[in-house]
């Protein structure tokens, strides 16, 4: 009769034991999907927090004066920022990083960390290196404006002069310059109509470089000028103020980099060179009181860059850097955290285990003593 009472026992030990491994496994695993949950959320959070408010501070923001664009019934004020050399990573056209906070009826603020490269602009100083576009959800915005390091803290405003737009002449942009940096007002290109807009250089270019760009821009790859702009080089040439034999150093210059950098085939790059040379060749030279260019000297012009050097691929090479190591880290946080419940959860099934073990091992010890 007892070896019946202690088998029952024995068995009935094994089940709850059983059921109690069970349970702490379940447990476990409770506790790794709650800690995913929190690292998710915590990381969700903290997402929210650095693109929104937490990020917005003094020494960050720059400004709009919404009352002086007129602009009326809009919900948003967005922030375009971009490198005027389009390089980096930048948000894309009024995505949530580019919201504006709205400070009064008449000002709106922009945070540039949301861009991601609040150092790189700190950084800039008085180099002309970005443009910035502020635009409703209606549709109305502004003509880029140049913008550097030093603008942070500043207000930009309409001027109530509209600018045609460089690439589509049937359109027009609002332009607009900051209150305290006239050196940074709206970015001066040649349009498609050749007519030349704006007052502010981005750094890196010149407006021999503008002209230089121009150019090449209306020669094709076989060498043909796109006349109805060609023919307004001396015109170009006469309101810039700038030597024929420059652009023609610059414009080799450019050529001779497409060709290093394998953008361009050196038979393209002769035949565009050919070209631009016989129309530069042609002009006359208002640095020299409007004397005729030398063809000889435009043939042997020398490459030359003409724009100021940038310290842009550095700037973005640290900003690109900054991003992947905060992305690295913020990964191995979540692997960490979900590593150290997996840890617990095999301690627990440890100890379960054992206590099954000395359970059986005590109730089959009683069975033998009693057997003997």
């Amino acid at each position: 009769m007892f070896k019946k009472v202690m088998s029952l026992a024995l068995a009935s030990t094994l089940v709850l034991s059983a059921g109690a491994f069970a349970a702490s496994a379940a447990e476990a695993e409770d506790a790794v999907a709650a800690n995913d949950e929190s690292a998710v959320a915590a990381d969700d959070s903290s997402a929210v927090a650095a693109g929104d408010e937490s990020q917005v501070g003094a020494g960050t923001k720059i400004y709009f004066d919404v009352k002086s664009a007129g602009w009326k019934n809009f919900s948003k004020i967005y922030c375009h920022v971009w490198r005027a050399d389009g390089t980096g990573k930048w948000p894309s056209w009024q995505t949530k990083k580019e919201v504006c906070k709205k400070e009064s009826d008449d000002l709106y603020s922009y945070d540039i960390t949301k861009t991601g490269n609040a150092e790189e602009i700190q950084n800039a100083g008085s180099k002309n290196l970005y443009c910035v576009i502020f635009s409703a959800d209606t549709g109305s915005q502004i003509y880029n404006t140049i913008m550097n390091g030093n603008c942070i803290g500043d207000t930009v405003y309409v001027t109530g002069n509209q600018i045609e737009n460089p690439k589509d002449s049937q359109k027009t942009d609002t332009e607009a310059a900051w209150k305290n940096h006239p050196e940074c007002g709206p970015q001066k290109v040649i349009t498609s109509t050749s007519k030349i807009v704006g007052t502010a250089l981005a750094d890196g270019t010149t407006d021999v470089t503008l002209m230089a760009d121009y150019l090449l821009d209306y020669v094709s790859d076989d060498g043909t000028p796109d006349t109805s702009k060609t023919d307004k080089t001396q015109d170009l040439i006469n309101e810039l103020k700038i030597s024929p034999l420059a652009v023609m150093s610059n414009v080799n210059f450019k050529l001779e980099d497409f060709v290093k950098a394998e953008t361009m085939t050196q038979d393209v790059a002769n035949k565009k060179k050919a070209t631009i040379e016989g129309i530069l060749g042609n002009c006359t030279d208002p640095t020299k009181g409007g004397e005729k260019v030398n063809k000889d000297e435009i043939k042997k012009a020398e490459a030359k860059n003409d724009a100021a050097e940038s310290s842009g691929s550095s700037s973005n090479g640290g900003s690109s850097n900054s991003g992947s190591s905060s992305n690295g880290s913020s990964s191995n946080g979540s692997s960490s955290g979900s590593n150290s419940v997996q840890s617990g959860q095999e301690t627990t099934i440890f100890f379960v285990f054992a206590g099954v073990m000395v359970a059986a091992a005590g109730v089959f010890f009683l069975v033998r003593r009693r057997e003997n």
